[in-house]
């Protein structure tokens, strides 16, 4: 009973409350008098309806789901590293973890620096190395550029745990396994590809699936580079929420965004849930 009432007081009851809103013309006055009108789904019509709300779920999509590919790869390649035997392993085990430890904000404070046009590393190095396009490149005045930045800063700062969940599967798998393989002549592409991979899917799909909860999820380092602009042009839904929430307050649009977002990620889950399930049954 416990239990119950807490995932009744932690989860059911806000998620509840955020559904309500978002049938509701809810502005600040309403949250305080409780008189607010009823609109049906009248606030997910105008997010249809609305052209920036629109791009901003395209852009959340596409910068959350090459975000989850970035961090799947560089963390694979990361863990399949530190699964080998070499001089200063343990000290590159630390520095994989850095990202993981620094605090996202004061993390992507210190990447707006070095990308600042002025004085930025990036540029200074960019331009010192013969490319002289990228002096004084203002990255954050465009929508592309500034979305590679957060990009770049969000898989950094991802790699970390997936790199670290990888490389103890790996180590869970038996050496005798790879071994056999060896011996019947499979190169390091083939083990990887036919034995290391299937053995750690289910592990990937739980990685998958919390990867693209969180990256789906980005608000810190577009808030700290960016703001949003130029003219919300690098907004994302959570942004989005933010924006129309607690700046514009209007918390019945606020909602159907927020709920909206949720109902997507269910989505995302439950396919990588069915993927997980048929590979069980083809077991």
């Amino acid at each position: 009973m416990p239990a119950v009432i807490v995932i009744f007081g932690v989860i059911l009851y806000p998620l509840g409350r955020t559904f309500w809103l978002s049938v509701h013309d809810a502005g600040l006055q309403s949250l305080v008098t409780g008189d607010m009108d009823f609109v049906g789904l009248g606030n997910y019509i105008e997010l249809l309806r609305n052209s920036h709300l629109r791009m901003v779920f395209v852009q959340t999509a596409l910068l959350g789901l090459s975000a989850v590919a970035g961090t799947m790869l560089l963390g694979l390649a990361v863990a399949l590293l530190l699964n080998q035997r070499f001089r200063g392993r343990v000290l590159l085990g630390v520095l994989v973890l850095l990202p993981w430890a620094v605090p996202a904000v004061a993390a992507t404070i210190v990447w707006k620096w070095m990308f600042n046009d002025q004085y930025g590393i990036v540029n200074w190095a960019l331009a010192g190395v013969g490319l002289e396009t990228f002096a004084g490149y203002p990255w954050f005045n465009a929508r592309v550029p500034a979305l590679f930045v957060v990009w770049l800063v969000v898989v950094w700062q991802s790699f970390p745990f997936v790199a670290i969940s990888l490389l103890a599967g790996l180590q869970s798998i038996p050496k005798e396994v790879h071994e056999a393989a060896q011996i019947d002549g499979a190169t390091a592409w083939k083990r990887l590809r036919y034995v290391t991979l299937p053995m750690l899917k289910p592990l990937i799909l739980v990685l998958l699936v919390i990867s693209t909860i969180w990256d789906f999820k980005i608000f810190d380092q577009v808030m700290v580079m960016t703001g949003g602009g130029p003219a919300r042009r690098t907004e994302v839904i959570v942004v989005t929420v933010y924006r129309e929430a607690f700046t514009r307050l209007n918390f019945g649009m606020g909602s159907a965004l927020a709920v909206t977002l949720f109902v997507v990620l269910v989505v995302f889950t439950l396919v990588y849930i069915r993927v997980a399930r048929d590979e069980d049954e083809q077991l």
